[in-house]
């Protein structure tokens, strides 16, 4: 019955039918499917489709933009929910995308995957110079910050920020992801780890705070 609820959700994400989703998150609680279960299962699925037809060129970015929307406003509804149900977190999380690159969608489902799991998660936005990363590192002292490049330029920037982060004592552990990292580089760049896509970069969050589940 719940994967049926869930596919339903990714659905209507893809539909872009925000009115319905809402609908069925309401009709998901009052049957007491939980939070986390409606943004890891039902909502972050719908995403990463979008995502993918994005990057197969069968969406473009209005449809994109649409989508994430409609994902920031179900996680809105779902927020205070998770708080009541769940008042303490496994850790803190910071993400962003690097200095020179726009893209989103990936460091989004992340995002959402996290906070469904149980995590504080901080979201610092897009085309972030490395001072900023430092600024904010120092402000939220996240047990682990994810650095985001969708483009091979921002590459370099990932490296500056890492080597900033690094030589001001910033002791975060710190995972790389998007379509311009590779396991290979990510090491040479400096990083604790790659993420292939949101679920693996969740495991290894997991692991970086000693969390068995």
């Amino acid at each position: 019955m719940e994967d049926k609820i869930f596919e339903s959700m990714k659905e209507k994400i893809l539909s872009f039918n925000e009115p319905q989703l809402m609908e069925e998150i309401d009709d998901a609680l009052e049957k007491g499917i939980k939070p986390a279960d409606i943004i890891s299962k039902g909502l972050s699925t719908g995403l990463e489709v979008v995502g993918q037809k994005f990057e197969d060129g069968d969406f473009f970015l209005p449809e994109l933009m649409l989508s994430g929307n409609i994902m920031k406003n179900a996680i809105d509804k779902l927020r205070p929910k998770m708080a009541s149900s769940n008042s303490h977190t496994f850790g803190k999380v910071m993400l962003g995308t690097a200095e020179g690159d726009i893209h989103y969608i990936g460091k989004n489902i992340l995002n959402a995957v996290l906070e469904g799991d149980g995590y504080e998660v901080y979201d610092i936005g897009e085309d972030v110079p490395p001072s900023i990363f430092l600024e904010k590192a120092k402000e939220i002292k996240p047990d682990v910050i994810g650095i985001s490049a969708l483009i091979s330029i921002a590459v370099t920037k990932i490296a500056e920020t890492i080597l900033l982060l690094k030589d001001n004592d910033i002791n975060s552990k710190i995972i790389v992801g998007g379509a311009a990292v590779t396991p290979k580089n990510s090491k040479t760049i400096g990083a604790d780890a790659y993420g292939f896509d949101a679920w693996q970069g969740v495991r290894i969050v997991r692991e970086f705070t000693e969390r068995s589940v």
